[in-house]
């Protein structure tokens, strides 16, 4: 008998054993637990600033017809929201803001909840195409009106405390006005 034969054979006799003493491995994670945990992350202030940074990141990748740096991007920007400790101190305003943002983006889900999140993943996906066919223009022009759109839709949904949040929306409207005036 070949020997790789025998090592499955010894393998398939294992696997039969285990099934007949009926042994079980149970793996299991609180999800509520874990989604709590990550929320409570993203109120480090570091987080906050780390997502416009890979959103730069992944249309920078677009534009250079990079699908490596785009999914870079991509990947930090959905993930950086939880690479930080849970800050020792939260002000009030980030709490409010990250409970409304958490109520916005999780069931139930409602027609002005539903219209916001397919509203940005248009913004995304059009913005995506546009800098990748290189039409610079129209994509900055799009990246001033989405942030502006940022900037709005932070206060109004959580009033005061969007201000803060607000002004991350206002900073990429100007670099992108920037960059699209320096073009003419």
């Amino acid at each position: 008998m070949f020997p790789i034969f025998r090592k499955c054979s010894i393998v398939t006799e294992l696997a039969c054993n285990l099934k007949q003493r009926r042994v079980e491995l149970e793996f299991s994670i609180d999800m509520g637990k874990l989604a709590s945990c990550l929320w409570e992350r993203h109120k480090n202030i570091w987080s906050w600033f780390m997502r416009p940074l890979f959103g730069i990141i992944m249309f920078y990748g677009a534009w250079q017809n990079s699908w490596l740096i785009l999914l870079l991007g991509l990947l930090g920007l959905s993930t950086s929201w939880c690479w930080f400790p849970r800050p020792k101190s939260v002000h009030p305003w980030v709490e409010k803001f990250i409970n409304v943002e958490k109520r916005y983006i999780t069931p139930p889900w409602t027609l002005p909840k539903v219209g916001s999140l397919i509203g940005v993943l248009a913004f995304v996906i059009v913005g995506l195409t546009m800098f990748w066919f290189q039409n610079l223009k129209p994509a900055l022009l799009l990246m001033f009106l989405g942030g502006l759109a940022k900037s709005f839709w932070s206060v109004k949904v959580s009033g005061r405390a969007g201000i803060f949040a607000a002004c991350f929306g206002i900073v990429w409207s100007a670099l992108s006005l920037y960059l699209y005036l320096k073009l003419h």
